[in-house]
């Protein structure tokens, strides 16, 4: 399934133009530190209005385990604010690639856990990470990553899902392929794997 993911940056959407195009979902920014993303009701509304799936992100910051915590926190008030408390069908993402993140104390994986696996505790029982194929290779010790954890890995410019290829064992869930699907659409676009 094809799928897009909006935020702020993207004010005015042409729904009709993303379901005309084939895409079956959309995947939006719930929000940032402790501030709602200005779009995310509206998005909400529009998808379900065009009958699409979706899902959310949070854009993290946290270098610590309290921090993600509290991020986790903050995202799980929000959905009981305004998803009713369900777990979005495409799923909550947690979009690690702030430099900031690196400046911890541990190996970013930890704070990431920490968002995941406390999401889950409060039944979300889907909750995933969204980083870029270098972040994925390189910073995160994708060992101590419990291994149900759904994966969503961004990676531009190549024929094939490199992650997903080199990491059989791990879940990979959905592939960011590009930032520009088309100038009619210059939003990013993922694979999503069903």
């Amino acid at each position: 399934m094809k799928i897009i993911d909006l935020s702020a940056w993207q004010t005015n959407v042409n729904w009709q133009a993303i379901a005309d195009a084939g895409f079956g979902g959309v995947i939006l920014k719930i929000g940032e530190r402790s501030e709602l993303d200005s779009m995310f009701v509206n998005h909400v509304n529009n998808a379900v209005a065009q009958g699409l799936k979706y899902g959310v992100y949070y854009y993290g910051h946290a270098a610590n385990i309290d921090s993600a915590k509290a991020e986790a926190a903050q995202v799980d008030a929000w959905i009981k604010t305004y998803l009713n408390g369900v777990n979005p069908e495409l799923g909550i993402w947690y979009d690690a690639e702030d430099n900031s993140m690196l400046s911890g104390p541990q190996n970013v994986v930890y704070p990431i856990t920490a968002f995941i696996t406390s999401l889950n505790a409060v039944g979300y029982g889907y909750v995933g990470l969204y980083s870029s194929y270098n972040w994925l290779t390189n910073e995160i010790d994708l060992t101590c990553l419990p291994d149900y954890v759904p994966i969503w890995s961004a990676q531009y410019g190549y024929q094939k899902d490199s992650f997903r290829a080199e990491h059989p064992k791990c879940i990979s869930k959905i592939w960011q392929y590009t930032d520009h699907y088309s100038d009619d659409l210059p939003f990013d676009a993922s694979e999503y794997y069903e």
